[in-house]
């Protein structure tokens, strides 16, 4: 995509994302939640996030609310519902509108284990989302499920990191929310495993950079929900007008991770996908209610 028409497609979504931003209230990431004293961690948590995408397919974006429990250092649950906003513009007439829509999508619940040590950090997590969004671009119409593990060992100011997981489609739920998923504005039913392994340096007191490499790589039939809502596939990979290319797909991404303040945190990213030869920025702004509104964190 040329540097034109993706700053084109982009300015009005970046100025969406800009007055959103100031509205949204969320939370930070599996890092964030485990790194708490062990007496601080038990009790309710109450996370809003806002995660949206750019790029030459559309915008899209999604807003989820969670509520969870934390009973110690090591165990916690979630509960979510995402609400999506999407335009698209692919395969438009010259001088066609294109206009924003929304939609809920489907519930999730998730479990949450992180085991952190001296010698490497790991957490673990299952979420199921349940299908009472009707079927289509947002909803498989089929129960979701997602394992999700992380992997990092923090050295000076770097943390080397690895994400993997296997799923029966794609899935995007806010503790599993890489800039990679986020682009991927589509569901998917069928067998796939997703891979990324990545850096990110401390440049300052509360801001990070970072890049990483991912790969998705399905087995078995691909059911894929495309965007705009009307074009539902079922095809076997390597067949004609195959769209498994659209869930075995790899490439790169780069973020800066900026904490200005203890309950809130933005994340702008750039993905490039190498099997679609597409690029796209991300946004992720969230803020922890809990630790807003006075509760210890």
């Amino acid at each position: 995509m040329q540097l034109r028409n993706f700053h084109d497609i982009g300015s009005y979504f970046l100025k969406t994302l800009a007055l959103l931003s100031m509205c949204l209230i969320g939370a930070r990431h599996l890092t964030a939640q485990s790194a708490r004293p062990a007496a601080e961690v038990k009790g309710f948590t109450l996370f809003e996030e806002f995660r949206g995408s750019t790029s030459d397919q559309g915008q899209f974006t999604i807003l989820d609310t969670s509520v969870g429990y934390d009973f110690n250092q090591h165990v916690g649950i979630d509960i979510g519902v995402p609400y999506y906003f999407f335009r698209n513009t692919p395969h438009l007439v010259p001088g066609e509108r294109h206009f924003w829509d929304n939609t809920v999508g489907d519930p999730y619940a998730d479990l949450r284990l992180t085991f952190n040590n001296r010698v490497l950090n790991y957490a673990t997590i299952l979420s199921l989302s349940v299908p009472v969004a009707e079927t289509g671009a947002f909803s498989t119409g089929r129960l979701g499920a997602d394992w999700f593990n992380h992997f990092d060992r923090p050295v000076g100011p770097f943390t080397p990191y690895v994400n993997a997981g296997i799923s029966n489609g794609l899935l995007d739920t806010r503790l599993a929310a890489q800039p990679f998923r986020i682009f991927d504005s589509f569901r998917s039913l069928g067998f796939l495993a997703d891979a990324e392994g990545g850096l990110t340096l401390k440049v300052a007191k509360r801001v990070e950079i970072g890049g990483s490499y991912y790969a998705l790589q399905p087995w078995g039939s691909q059911k894929v929900y495309a965007a705009n809502g009307i074009q539902n596939f079922f095809l076997q990979p390597n067949g004609p007008g195959d769209v498994s290319n659209l869930t075995h797909d790899r490439g790169y991404s780069a973020l800066i991770r900026i904490n200005p303040t203890r309950f809130m945190y933005i994340e702008p990213a750039y993905v490039h996908s190498l099997k679609l030869n597409s690029d796209a920025a991300t946004l992720t702004v969230g803020f922890d209610l809990r630790a807003m509104f006075g509760g210890s964190r």
